[in-house]
């Protein structure tokens, strides 16, 4: 058994792991960062073919300048970022293929177009009635957190082509169906990600906006955070016991041992279960699921789409993507398009071939685009399986099902403050920003930040953690 010592054990080299990590580092704490897979990103995850001349971004990709904890560690970093201009919206269904803009609705229908902006505007209200830092304290917290969100779009919404929207609607958020999330819960993800407006097919707040990438690829802000803390990361070591000693604790995992006076878990609440931990957290954490997610892209010779950013929304039996968008990159050679299987869909997308999965996203595109000559006949084809990821479980984020977040008042608040030494960090974590990069950024800062005030204080005083926090 290898042992080692130092301040601070960060599980996890995501974004949120390497985040917490620099900064404990930048405070002149020794700091290791252990990653069970054999590479650092997490859920940002960037495949190059160099023979095609590609970058593509099979996990997390985008950010705006309202997230500015990420704006801002993407300014200190020194990464560069591009523009992605505003897109047009293409939406087919089984009733044919319908093109607007982002200030528009696909029917001239006033009841539908009522209906749209009654079960959103109703949404955005109860979300603003909602704690950011603790949803369970909200009024109406237990009669929310008992049904689903298909039981509230059973009461509220009244056409079937709206209900198409807001089902769509979760699938595109929370990875899962409506049947399966708490409506306590998706309410607060919404209050989180800026409202019912921020995922709709009428956004005019992001087209105005504007959604920037980084270059060469998110998972490269995650590397360049690697080489800025030099040979603390270590890789291909899954750890398997946290325990709580007086002195400190001990992290074991592949034949080490790290002594240290705090450890942050920055990894998905599910992967709580791979870790044998001392004390032990709260059981209403191993019911938090995570969503189902395949991320695909298509390179073609020639954008067929037409020369103007187009996303794509898809409800057609048959068709199992939900959401697509022109993925073409700066830099590469060829023209892109990505689209996302979610939920039900991407559990039944797991029983077709790699072949099967590439044919159905190119007959969609046929659809949408009238192009069936050349659409059929990809360059490439590259494809993310996120339930296949063995230290991530799913994507992009985990949801909660009715009845986990008001279970216990002491599990919600373990969510950000520490138990014992043992630190949350990780997009779960996080009571800003949570479900994207921002949450992310933000909870491994804060978790970090919780470190340091206890560390410090203890290496002043001689006092224990557990003490402080008394």
């Amino acid at each position: 058994m290898t042992e080692h010592s130092c301040d601070v054990v960060v599980v996890g080299a995501g974004l949120s792991g390497l985040t917490a990590a620099r900064l404990l580092h930048k405070h002149d704490l020794d700091v290791a960062v252990v990653e069970a897979s054999g590479r650092v990103g997490g859920r940002a995850f960037t495949l190059e073919n160099r023979e095609l001349g590609m970058v593509s971004d099979q996990g997390a990709s985008l950010c705006v300048p309202a997230q500015s904890t990420l704006w801002q560690l993407i300014k200190d970093v020194g990464v560069k970022v591009w523009q992605q201009p505003p897109a047009e919206t293409v939406y087919v269904t089984e009733d044919g293929v319908s093109r607007f803009t982002p200030t528009s609705l696909p029917t001239w229908n006033p009841l539908v177009r009522l209906d749209h902006y009654n079960v959103f505007s109703t949404m955005d209200r109860l979300a603003n009635q909602i704690p950011p830092e603790e949803p369970w304290e909200a009024a109406s917290a237990q009669e929310w957190d008992s049904c689903t969100m298909k039981d509230f779009f059973d009461r509220t919404v009244w056409f079937k082509s709206v209900r198409r929207i807001t089902d769509a609607f979760v699938r595109v958020l929370a990875c899962a169906e409506p049947e399966e999330v708490s409506m306590l819960w998706f309410l607060w993800l919404m209050g989180q990600t800026g409202g019912g407006r921020w995922a709709t097919l009428v956004n005019p707040a992001a087209a105005s906006a504007g959604e920037y990438r980084v270059s060469g690829g998110m998972q490269h802000l995650c590397k360049v955070l690697v080489e800025q803390l030099g040979d603390k990361v270590t890789l291909n070591c899954p750890i398997t016991k946290v325990k709580n000693v007086e002195d400190g604790v001990l992290v074991t995992g592949n034949g080490a041992t790290w002594k240290a006076k705090a450890v942050i878990l920055a990894v998905p609440p599910p992967c709580y279960n791979k870790i044998s931990l001392s004390p032990a957290l709260p059981e209403a954490f191993h019911h938090i699921t995570m969503g189902h997610v395949y991320k695909c892209t298509l390179y073609y010779k020639t954008n067929f789409w037409g020369n103007g950013r187009v996303q794509l929304f898809t409800d057609y039996p048959g068709c199992p993507f939900v959401y697509g968008f022109d993925d073409t990159i700066p830099g590469n050679k060829f023209p892109a398009f990505t689209a996302f299987i979610t939920g039900k869909k991407a559990t039944e997308a797991k029983e077709m071939t790699k072949e099967q999965r590439k044919d159905a996203f190119c007959q969609c595109l046929a659809r949408a685009f009238t192009s069936e000559s050349e659409v059929m006949q990809p360059l490439e084809y590259v494809e993310k399986n996120w339930n296949e990821e063995e230290y991530i479980g799913g994507g992009f984020g985990a949801y909660f099902p009715p009845g986990v977040l008001t279970s216990d008042r002491i599990f919600g608040r373990c969510r950000y403050d520490p138990t014992g030494r043992v630190f949350l960090a990780g997009v779960e974590s996080a009571t800003c920003g949570y479900g994207g990069l921002e949450g992310a950024v933000w909870a491994g800062k804060r978790a970090a930040e919780q470190v340091i005030a206890v560390v410090s204080r203890q290496v002043a005083d001689g006092s224990h953690p557990e003490e402080m926090q008394n």
